[in-house]
C-alpha cells in the first residue's frame, strides 16, 4: 500500500479513504483494467460493418487482446491465471453490471452478424479468444526474458484461427 501511495502521490488518509484494504485496491485495479479493455474491444466491434467488417473485427479483437496482454503483463497475469469466479467476487456491483453490459453487447454484435444463438455464447467466445488466452497464459507463465518477448509474431496466426473458428457461426458462411 505504501508503494501505491507514493507512486500516486497521495497521503495515507486519502489512499485509505478510497481503498480501506488491499482487497479494495485490488478490486479497483481489476475493475479499471476490465473496463479499459472491454471499452477498447467494443469500439472495434462497433466499427465493423457487413460481412467483411465482421472478419476484420474478429481478427482485430484477437490482435488487440494480445497487445493489451503485452502492454499490461501484471494485470494480464491476474486475469488469465485467476479463476473467473474469483475475479467476479472482486468486482463491485457497478463493475459486475459493466461486465454484463459488455457480454450483452458482444452477444448483440454476434447476432447482428448472423450468429443464431447456438452454440452458446461462451462456446463462441472460447473459440474466438480462447487460443489467444491460452498462448498468452503460457507465455506469461514462462520464466526469464522470453516471457517479455512480443506476442506480435503469433497475432496473425491466432487471428486467422479465430476467424476460421467463428466464421461458420456468423451468417452460416464458410467463406
Amino acid at each position: 500500500m505504501q508503494a501505491v501511495r507514493e507512486r500516486a502521490g497521495v497521503s495515507n488518509g486519502a489512499l485509505f479513504h478510497h481503498f480501506p484494504t488491499r482487497a479494495d485496491l485490488a478490486a479497483a485495479v481489476v475493475a479499471a483494467g476490465l473496463a479499459d479493455h472491454q471499452t477498447t474491444l467494443l469500439a472495434i466491434l462497433r466499427a465493423a460493418e457487413g460481412a467483411e467488417g465482421a472478419e476484420d473485427a474478429v481478427r482485430r479483437v484477437v490482435r488487440r487482446h494480445l497487445r493489451w496482454i503485452e502492454d499490461n503483463p501484471q494485470s494480464a497475469r491476474l486475469f488469465l491465471h485467476s479463476p473467473p469466479d474469483a475475479l467476479q467476487t472482486m468486482l463491485d456491483e457497478e463493475a459486475r453490471d459493466a461486465r454484463r453490459g459488455f457480454v450483452t453487447e458482444v452477444d448483440g454484435w454476434l447476432r447482428a452478424h448472423g450468429w443464431p444463438g447456438t452454440p452458446e455464447l461462451a462456446a463462441v467466445v472460447a473459440l474466438w479468444i480462447g487460443p489467444a488466452h491460452e498462448y498468452a497464459r503460457d507465455r506469461l507463465a514462462a520464466a526469464g526474458a522470453s516471457s517479455r518477448s512480443s506476442l506480435e509474431p503469433v497475432a496473425d496466426v491466432l487471428a486467422e484461427g479465430a476467424w476460421r473458428a467463428v466464421r461458420p457461426f456468423l451468417g452460416g458462411g464458410a467463406g
